[in-house]
């Protein structure tokens, strides 16, 4: 979504935000050096500025610092350069920086905006100071632009499959920074850990130190519901110090080498939690992935051609119960009120069938795999490996605010939003895991280290087999859990998970 495209300054790019991204970057540049030549010097941009939603902020408070520092009003055309594609929002950024310079009675109104792509220019010029609202949109929808990009090699060095677009305004800025350079963008918080952001981390990683971070976690933009953004400021250098920090409203200090995980993804933890997400990573004997097979529920291309509310008996030689996320708690499940209509390779389709198929024919031809030919139209489009749904497995929610497993043996049919994880080898005891991954200990590692959409986990196979753990060798512990679990799956108690809790926490400690 280009945020940066509306030319009404205060609905997309509020106040707070813009003074926020501009008095953090000019507080790091000057460093209590407020003399002339520290402003003679100073170089700002903004690679993807619209119609100057950041650097009108940025060279008003320029102008009142002079006032402030020298005792004059100065101005130096050479302060800012905005850099955009469109044309007809830079007449207005221009026409607005002229009525600020106006207003301090600025006679020179020479403006440096440049009607270009900045991510395909090759920009000569290096910057103290850039700030960044860029445009975001994944490359799902978006194949050509993405290829577009791939074409130059800024964007082959710092393309990654599934990426989000902003991800090259960070790496471009970071490139046009001078040594010592500044960059504050706002963005949404996705990439802090996100698979398809690794070439950008290790780019940050490489070439920059993180001086402060204001987590929002919510939209700060009134037309962009259910973004979660964050405003952040780089310096180009390697450097370690003390890193700022605001995560949901808290103000705190960390040592700004240890925002980095084991991974490499970003993690926003106070020193102590950090200590404490070290005791469960150093005492793991296992990842999850080393003991279990993770695999997502069905995708069936149209649920309204193959899942009913009710039990059709016509069909119940193809009929299986069919569960949706919601429907999976802690330790125990709802009985399934869908029914689904589970038609993969093997089943041919006959005249009972295709009378119920019929009416969906044209949309369920048009789908990926029908096209490529690797299904039949009346196939659903992942019908997964159906042993997964019929073995003893432990069943869970995509997405949800807390932590919700559960148990099942039997035959358990699931949409997308629900993962499967089957033992990899026999003697593996599901009881025992699934102890571990309803447990707080379980939650609070995955809150800092796993993926997060706002409030909620989000649960997907490549965090799930990334998440460490102790599996116990001795086999009294082992039942120990086993015998708690089962007593869970009958009957939760808050109890029963007192006791759960305490010996995963504790493992933290036996270890080292």
């Amino acid at each position: 979504m280009n945020i940066n495209s509306d030319t009404n300054f205060k609905v997309y790019t509020p106040d707070y935000i813009a003074k926020e991204m501009v008095d953090k970057s000019l507080e790091i540049y000057f460093h209590g050096d407020y003399s002339r030549s520290k402003f003679d010097n100073l170089r700002c941009a903004d690679l993807s500025c619209g119609t100057g939603n950041l650097i009108i902020p940025l060279l008003q408070t320029i102008m009142e610092l002079s006032k402030g520092k020298l005792g004059e009003y100065i101005y130096n055309s050479s302060w800012i350069t905005g850099y955009d594609i469109d044309g007809e929002a830079l007449v207005i950024c221009k026409n607005n920086i002229s009525k600020v310079l106006e207003k301090y009675e600025i006679a020179d109104k020479d403006i440096n905006l440049i009607e270009t792509n900045s991510l395909m220019e090759e920009i000569d010029e290096t910057y103290d100071i850039v700030l960044g609202n860029p445009p975001y949109f994944g490359e799902k929808n978006n194949k050509e632009i993405f290829k577009d990009m791939r074409q130059y090699k800024f964007g082959k060095e710092n393309y990654e499959g599934k990426m989000d677009y902003a991800y090259f305004f960070i790496a471009k800025g970071i490139d046009v920074l001078k040594d010592g350079g500044v960059l504050s963008y706002i963005t949404t918080n996705y990439w802090f850990k996100a698979d398809h952001a690794k070439k950008l981390r290790e780019k940050i990683k490489k070439h920059t130190t993180f001086k402060y971070i204001n987590n929002y976690n919510k939209s700060v933009f009134e037309d962009a519901v259910g973004q979660h953004n964050v405003v952040f400021t780089l310096k180009k250098e390697k450097k370690q110090g003390r890193l700022e920090v605001i995560d949901d409203r808290e103000k705190y200090f960390i040592d700004s080498d240890k925002i980095y995980n084991y991974r490499d993804k970003i993690i926003l933890a106070k020193n102590d939690d950090l200590e404490r997400l070290d005791k469960v990573y150093n005492g793991r004997t296992h990842f999850l992935g080393e003991l279990l097979n993770i695999n997502q529920g069905i995708v069936s291309g149209h649920d309204r051609a193959f899942v009913f509310d009710s039990y059709e008996k016509k069909y119940s030689e193809y009929l299986k119960p069919f569960y949706k996320n919601k429907d999976i708690d802690q330790y125990s499940y709802a009985s399934n009120k869908y029914w689904i209509l589970y038609l993969d390779y093997k089943v041919a389709l006959d005249k009972k069938l295709a009378k119920h198929m019929n009416p969906y024919k044209e949309r369920l031809s048009r789908r990926r795999e029908v096209l490529k030919s690797i299904i039949n139209w009346w196939e659903l489009q992942w019908a997964r490996d159906e042993k997964i749904f019929n073995v003893p497995k432990i069943i869970g929610r995509q997405r949800s605010k807390i932590n919700k497993f559960s148990y099942s043996e039997g035959e358990f049919y699931g949409s997308a939003d629900i993962y499967y994880l089957t033992p990899k080898q026999k003697d593996i005891n599901l009881f025992y895991i699934l102890g571990y991954l309803n447990s707080k200990v379980f939650y609070d590692w995955f809150k800092y280290n796993g993926k997060m959409k706002g409030d909620n986990l989000e649960l997907y196979a490549t965090p799930l087999k990334e998440t460490p753990i102790y599996y116990s060798e001795d086999k009294s512990e082992i039942a120990y859990i086993e015998k708690l679990v089962k007593k869970q799956i009958k009957n939760y108690e808050e109890e029963t998970q007192k006791l759960i809790d305490g010996y995963f926490f504790d493992l933290k400690y036996r270890r080292k």
